[in-house]
């Protein structure tokens, strides 16, 4: 299983890595016990898809982080989700989605578009990237990503209207975690791992944002993260 490689990118803050997509990999690749080889890369560019994290295995390279996982699991019969039923199923899907493709969105803006988290975030998201180049692709980075919200539709919002999208999405989220240990009972899957990168790349580094606050104030979100790197971080 040493074969199996994983390029991500840089952590900083105490976190693994800043990027929420490779954080879930690491740390599902943690619930499911497969060793890995990890590499650390400057830009997500060298990727199949241009994107990281992506994987080396037996040959092949393989892009995206939900992709991947479907390989691995097709590869050596690893499934964190064999004991939930169809319904659960679905319901993690769509946990997965509100998680992926809308929270995320917010922490997006938080980082890279609220000007005093953006001076503080440019230089460690860009802190593998050597100094004088940093400087001249920070603003193209930060124009990329800009038009990226845009297109996907949260950026034409205001920004009060964006942090009440990722408000919502945080209620939602402690609301169904309930008093459960994990997100779908007793037992980690793979949500736990996707919650986990999402809500610690959120509530455990210095942006400031009416949505890690909101987060931080849910006890049961708390001791959700901190169960987690207690058992697969520790």
């Amino acid at each position: 299983m040493s074969d199996l490689v994983v390029h991500t990118l840089a952590g900083g803050w105490g976190m693994s890595s800043l990027s929420p997509f490779c954080l879930k990999l690491e740390t599902y690749l943690r619930i499911v016990d497969l060793p890995f080889q990890k590499i650390v890369d400057a830009t997500p560019f060298s990727g199949p898809k241009g994107k990281a994290p992506w994987i080396e295995h037996e040959g092949k390279k393989i892009g995206d982080s939900g992709f991947i996982i479907e390989y691995l699991e097709s590869r050596f019969g690893c499934d964190p989700n064999a004991a939930l039923s169809a319904s659960e199923r679905a319901v993690a899907c769509a946990m997965r989605r509100l998680i992926e493709e809308n929270l995320y969105w917010t922490m997006v803006y938080d980082r890279w578009m609220v000007e005093n988290n953006w001076r503080s975030f440019r230089d460690v998201v860009l802190g593998k990237v050597p100094a004088p180049i940093r400087q001249l692709i920070a603003p193209l980075a930060r124009r990329g990503v800009r038009r990226q919200l845009k297109g996907h539709g949260i950026g034409l919002h205001s920004q009060d209207e964006i942090h009440a999208i990722g408000r919502k999405d945080i209620g939602a989220i402690a609301d169904f975690l309930g008093d459960k240990p994990f997100v779908m009972g007793a037992t980690a899957s793979e949500i736990d791992a996707i919650a986990y990168a999402f809500l610690a790349n959120i509530m455990n580094v210095p942006i400031d944002s009416p949505v890690k606050d909101l987060a931080l104030k849910h006890k049961n979100l708390v001791d959700f993260i901190a169960r987690i790197q207690t058992r697969y971080f520790a």
